[in-house]
């Protein structure tokens, strides 16, 4: 399974990845949307995982352009971002699932090895 990581934050992304690859998942990274968007346009992914601030706009747009590009792709936000307004946005750009920082890492595994076999 093919992950793109998309985050502003260097560490975070760094170490998300690093945990992503250790259960056996394919990552790449992206540090803002215009680069994002450039790795969904050369590699397949089958998860986005993405933050909503990022440098150069947000994650909502970046998800509704991601699912143009790769229709099948499942979308996770990883945010800070925490009130029921966020996650009804959230929701509405195309995410399939919202987790908020700080997160458990054990519930976002579980939601990927839940995707596992449908990626397949």
């Amino acid at each position: 399974m093919n992950i793109l990581v998309v985050e502003d934050h260097g560490d975070t992304r760094t170490v998300l990845s690093g945990l992503l690859q250790h259960c056996g998942f394919d990552t790449v990274s992206a540090n803002s949307v215009g680069e994002g968007l450039k790795l969904l346009a050369q590699t397949r992914v089958d998860v986005l995982l993405s933050d909503l601030g990022l440098p150069d706009g947000n994650g909502l747009d970046l998800v509704a352009e991601a699912k143009k590009l790769q229709p099948g792709l499942v979308a996770i936000a990883l945010t800070a971002r925490s009130s029921e307004q966020d996650f009804e946005q959230g929701q509405r750009a195309g995410f399939d699932h919202y987790l908020t920082k700080p997160f458990d890492f054990h519930q976002l595994r579980t939601i990927l090895n839940s995707r596992r076999g449908s990626a397949a």
